[in-house]
């Protein structure tokens, strides 16, 4: 017993000498290279409608990209894609002009950001509120451009659930109606136990707070999630547990059982697409 003690002391002394939410959220510097070349031939944008953009949060720089006619957002349905948990957002930007591409070419805009910290973004990203400010920031120049809420879909990746779960329940300037959650993290608590390998509740270690069965739970808009059951980066059964605390207007859900994390590559585009395009235009 004495022993136990003295190595959950040697741990406690351990993490606090660490920034925890840094280990939690993998943000660091990256270049960008938002161009056909390295995208295969079907995914191929019109250059001319990739944009770099920036707005701030906080006192920070926050850098966008939008592939799209941005002149026509007050008419256009646009799609919010909040990335998962890589150093930045070129490492989805092969997702991006996917998406950018579902249907038909350029029929939606298609718009991604760095969080703080990630990629060119300044600052750090520290918690789910340096998080959800970077997050408000977007979408009010979305709402500066006419933007409202029955063109706005929102599609989290991963870690990109710790903000869609806040906004959708009430935390977007623009309200959300439409939610897609591939994959998501459902806690802070499994986020830190997967990062640091400590099966400890994450309040001992870090002021991160996230639960998003709370947040479904008050989200009354449309929801569709989408899960591999192999999935050991977001386990499986904690996001089905948070998902189905969804009580809004619509929910569906497409699992797959021998799929990860990397589900669109593992369950293929033809699938991938299928399910999304359904839910985008139902």
């Amino acid at each position: 017993m004495m022993k136990n003690i003295l190595i959950l002391a040697s741990l406690l002394l351990l993490t606090s000498c660490l920034d925890i939410s840094a280990v939690m959220l993998y943000g660091g510097p990256g270049e960008y290279n938002f161009t056909n070349a390295s995208l295969d031939s079907i995914d191929h944008v019109d250059e001319s409608k990739i944009h770099r953009l920036q707005t701030f949060s906080d006192q920070d720089t926050i850098e966008i990209l939008y592939v799209g006619d941005y002149s026509q957002i007050e008419s256009d349905t646009i799609i919010l894609y909040l990335h998962g948990n890589v150093p930045s957002m070129d490492g989805y930007w092969t997702t991006v002009a996917h998406i950018a591409n579902i249907g038909e070419q350029h029929r939606y805009g298609v718009m991604m950001y760095d969080y703080r910290g990630y990629g060119k973004s300044t600052g750090t990203s520290t918690d789910e509120t340096s998080l959800a400010s970077d997050y408000e920031s977007v979408v009010s120049w979305l709402k500066d451009q006419g933007l409202d809420r029955d063109r706005l879909i929102v599609f989290a990746n991963s870690i990109g659930s710790l903000t869609a779960g806040s906004a959708a329940a009430g935390g977007s300037l623009i309200p959300i109606e439409k939610l897609i959650m591939e994959t998501p993290q459902s806690s802070s608590a499994i986020i830190m136990q997967n990062s640091t390998g400590l099966s400890l509740p994450s309040s001992m270690l870090t002021n991160f707070e996230f639960d998003l069965s709370v947040d479904m739970s008050n989200y009354p808009g449309e929801l569709l999630w989408m899960h591999g059951v192999l999935d050991a980066t977001a386990p499986f059964n904690d996001a089905a547990s948070a998902m189905r605390s969804h009580e809004g207007s619509y929910f569906e859900e497409a699992t797959y059982p021998s799929a990860g994390h990397a589900l669109r590559w593992e369950i293929g585009n033809e699938e991938w697409d299928r399910v999304l395009l359904n839910f985008i235009l139902k």
